[in-house]
């Protein structure tokens, strides 16, 4: 199980996001001097789609709170969108932080992201994909009804929770939440055994939301990726057919899942998510 989160270093909860929109000219010439670092395991076709990315210098150092704009170019170099301008958001890690970009995605495919900051860019590649063909389930489909481990029924997990204090998202199994036709925000995440630093933050950031807010009835329900030490996949992932981690879900009354997110969670978008499933 590999992290769809490349970022480096380590992820924290807290900070703040940039009100200031970034936008910029062309793609410079010369060799690439940055590396992007995009947060998303795969990209859905369609208009503002949110990506997010860390930026970096070939010598790993952050390129924080710059003016960026983002490129898309096909894999033989031709420019096919932008610029799209940028967010910078802290709410992840002052140290590190975020670009947000919302990109317009006509078709499917491997394209290329283009960071440009000044007269430096990066690039890396990412994988666009139409709903419909999407690995992991997506807005408009059923949630996948699954037994998932409870603080009165381990289901065999070695550990429910590997974060140090657990969570407190343990008290409804998924299976029982979805037939009582609760809402549901659904993480799979395993803070012990993540590839990267981002699982921790992400089980403590929803965690923290699901106490911070009123939530009316939705039930806040966390899910290992191993059910014993990072070796075997839980039965829970492997139905919902995760290829990376972490993931969340915001899960409607009917059943149907309203919007996913993965890789590091920024807490804005986690509160608009069990806000929208909440109030409906």
């Amino acid at each position: 199980m590999r992290s769809s989160a490349l970022l480096a270093g380590t992820l924290g909860t807290g900070g703040m996001l940039a009100a200031c929109s970034r936008s910029g000219g062309g793609i410079p010439g010369g060799e690439a001097s940055l590396v992007p670092q995009v947060a998303s395991f795969e990209v859905l076709t369609g208009r503002n789609q949110i990506v997010a990315f860390g930026l970096r210098t070939l010598q790993n150092t952050p390129v924080p709170n710059a003016d960026v704009s983002v490129f898309l170019r096909d894999l033989n170099g031709n420019e096919i969108g932008g610029p799209f301008p940028t967010e910078y958001s802290e709410e992840i890690d002052r140290s590190l932080g975020l670009y947000i970009a919302r990109l317009d995605l006509t078709e499917a495919g491997r394209v290329e992201l283009v960071a440009v900051e000044g007269d430096r860019y990066g690039t890396q590649a990412i994988n666009v994909v139409a709903p419909q063909d999407s690995q992991v389930q997506v807005a408009g489909d059923e949630a996948v009804s699954v037994k998932t481990p409870t603080v009165g029924q381990e289901l065999g997990f070695v550990k429910i929770c590997t974060q140090e204090p657990p969570c407190g998202m343990h008290e409804v199994s998924l299976d029982a939440a979805l037939e009582a036709g609760r809402p549901v925000m659904l993480l799979f995440a395993t803070p012990a055994y993540c590839q990267t630093a981002v699982c921790g933050p992400a089980t403590s950031t929803v965690d923290e939301i699901r106490t911070g807010g009123d939530w009316g009835d939705t039930a806040f329900i966390h899910c290992e990726i191993y059910a014993d030490q990072g070796q075997t996949v839980s039965r829970p992932v492997s139905r919902w057919k995760l290829p990376t981690e972490p993931w969340l879900f915001s899960v409607g009354a009917d059943g149907v899942i309203v919007e996913r997110l993965d890789g590091p969670m920024l807490p804005s978008r986690v509160e608009a998510m069990a806000g929208e499933i909440s109030a409906a």
